[in-house]
C-alpha cells in the first residue's frame, strides 16, 4: 500500500518537528510529512503536491487556519481533502467555527498521540469509502445514461437523480434546473381520461405507491406535452430499498400507429364514416337494450339509385367524390347515439333508437333533402329506403333481411321512396 501525504502546517517549527516526530516514529511506514511555515506557504505546497489530508492550526499571522481552510475548501482541487484543525483554544467558538470554515476535525494541543494517528487515520479511511462511493455513483450513473428510456429516482416526493434521456425531453441542464420549473415529474402528466395523472391518487399515497398498485392490473400510460409536442409514455415504478425507480418509455409512435390501425378497424377508408364490421359491433348493444328493456330501435338500409350509370358515365373517381358527399350530408343529419355506417358498395345503413314512426318520418326527411342536394359534377340524384323495426327474438340478420326487402319493394316501386317492413 502506498504511503499518504499529510502536510502539516503551523508557523512554530517546534509543533512541526514534534507532529512530524509522532507520525515517523509510529506510523513511518504509512505517511509521509510535508511540513509548512505559514498559510502561504502551505497553499503553494497544494498546488504542487498531491496531498491526502492536512493538519492545520488555527492561530498563524498573515493568513489564520480558518482562512486558509475557506481558500482550499473553494477550490476544485483541494475541496475534498480532509482537513484537521490542530488548536490550543478548547471554547466553543473555536470549535463552532472549525466545522463552519469546511473544517473536518479539530485536536486539541497538547496532543495525545495516539489519538491524533487515529483522527487522522479514520478521515483518511472515511475519503477512501467517500471516493469509492462517488465511483459507485458515477458507474451507476454511466449505466442510467446509456438508456433510452426518462429513468427517475426519487423518494416519493422529491427527485433524487435523473439520467441524460431525462434531462434532454424535459430540455433542462440539471435536475436542479428541472426543480425549478417543476417540483415533481408527476406535475408534468396531463390530466386525461385513459391517462394515469395526479387526480388519480388517493388520499394518503403518493404518486408512486398508487402508480405500482394501478400497474398490477394493466400498463400505465401517461401524457405528457413539451413545447406544444404529445408524447405517450408506458411509465413503470419499482422500489429499490428506501427509493423508488421510475421508468418512462417513450411509445408516442407506437400509441398513434395503435390508434391509426384501430381507426382503419372501424372506419371504412373512403367515406370516414363506420364500416360494416364496426357496425356490427355496436348494433349488438342496442339489440340488447332493446331485448331486455323493450326500447325502440329502427334500422333503415338505403342505396343510391343508378349508381352503376354514375360510375359508367363520370367514371369511378367522380363516384367516389359522390360516396363521400352524400356520407357527409346524412351525417350532418344524425344524432349522437345514432349509428351510420357503410354496409357495402353504394348502400349504407342507420339504426335509430326511434320508434318505426318517427325513423318513417326522418327517412322521409333524408330522402327529400337528398334529392334536393347538389353532387359536385353529377348534379342530383336519388336514394330508396328500406326501413324495419325490432321485434321480440329479432338479431342483426333477420333485420337486416327485412329491410332488405322493404329496399327491394322501394327500388320496384319506382325508387326515390321508403318502404317499410
Amino acid at each position: 500500500m502506498s504511503k499518504k501525504t499529510i502536510l502539516c502546517v503551523d508557523d512554530i517549527k517546534t509543533n512541526l518537528f514534534t507532529i512530524r516526530g509522532v507520525i515517523e516514529d509510529l506510523a513511518d511506514d504509512y505517511y509521509d510529512v510535508v511540513i509548512a511555515l505559514s498559510a502561504n506557504e502551505g497553499l503553494e505546497i497544494l498546488q504542487k503536491q498531491n496531498i491526502d489530508i492536512i493538519l492545520l492550526d488555527v492561530m498563524m499571522p498573515d493568513i489564520d487556519g480558518f482562512e486558509c481552510a475557506q481558500m482550499i475548501k473553494s477550490n476544485n482541487n483541494t475541496k475534498d481533502i480532509p482537513i484537521i484543525f490542530v488548536t490550543a483554544n478548547k471554547d466553543d467558538e473555536t470549535i463552532e467555527q472549525c466545522y463552519k470554515v469546511g473544517g473536518d476535525d479539530y485536536v486539541n494541543k497538547p496532543f495525545n498521540h495516539t489519538e491524533l494517528l487515529s483522527r487522522i487515520k479514520f478521515h483518511l479511511k472515511s475519503k477512501e469509502q467517500d471516493a469509492l462511493l462517488q465511483k459507485e455513483k458515477d458507474y451507476v450513473q454511466s449505466i442510467l445514461d446509456l438508456q433510452e428510456n426518462l429513468i427517475l429516482v426519487t423518494d416519493g416526493r422529491d427527485n433524487i437523480n435523473v439520467n441524460n434521456a431525462f434531462l434532454e425531453f424535459y430540455k433542462v441542464n440539471s435536475i436542479e434546473d428541472f426543480q425549478s420549473k417543476q417540483s415533481c415529474v408527476c406535475d408534468t402528466f396531463v390530466e386525461e381520461a385513459g391517462y394515469f395523472h395526479l387526480g388519480l391518487v388517493e388520499v394518503g399515497r403518493t404518486w408512486v405507491d398508487q402508480l405500482i398498485l394501478d400497474s398490477k392490473n394493466e400498463d400505465i400510460l401517461v401524457k405528457v406535452v413539451v413545447e406544444g409536442c404529445e408524447h405517450i409514455f408506458n411509465v413503470k415504478a419499482t422500489v429499490f430499498f428506501d427509493q423508488y425507480v421510475v421508468t418512462l418509455t417513450d411509445i408516442t409512435q407506437i400509441s398513434q400507429l395503435t390508434l391509426e390501425y384501430k381507426y382503419e378497424a372501424n372506419y371504412d377508408a373512403l367515406t370516414q364514416i363506420y364500416n360494416r364490421n364496426m357496425f356490427n359491433r355496436l348494433i349488438d348493444v342496442k339489440i340488447k337494450k332493446a331485448q331486455e328493456e323493450g326500447s325502440d330501435l329502427v334500422l333503415i338500409i338505403l342505396d343510391i339509385d343508378f349508381f352503376k350509370n354514375v360510375n359508367d358515365k363520370y367514371g369511378h373517381l367522380v363516384g367516389d367524390e359522390v360516396l363521400k358527399t352524400l356520407s357527409s350530408i346524412i351525417k350532418s343529419k344524425t344524432r349522437e347515439n345514432d349509428l351510420f355506417a357503410r354496409w357495402g358498395g353504394e348502400e349504407f345503413v342507420l339504426a335509430l333508437d326511434i320508434s318505426i314512426e318517427k325513423g318513417l318520418t326522418i327517412a322521409n326527411n333524408l330522402r327529400s333533402f337528398i334529392e334536393k342536394s347538389n353532387f359536385s359534377v353529377i348534379g342530383n340524384l336519388t336514394c330508396s329506403f328500406g326501413i324495419t323495426q325490432f321485434k321480440t327474438n329479432d338479431t342483426l340478420d333477420t333485420m337486416i333481411l327485412r329491410a332488405d326487402k322493404a329496399l327491394y319493394k322501394a327500388k320496384d316501386d319506382g325508387r326515390n321512396k321508403v318502404c317499410k317492413a
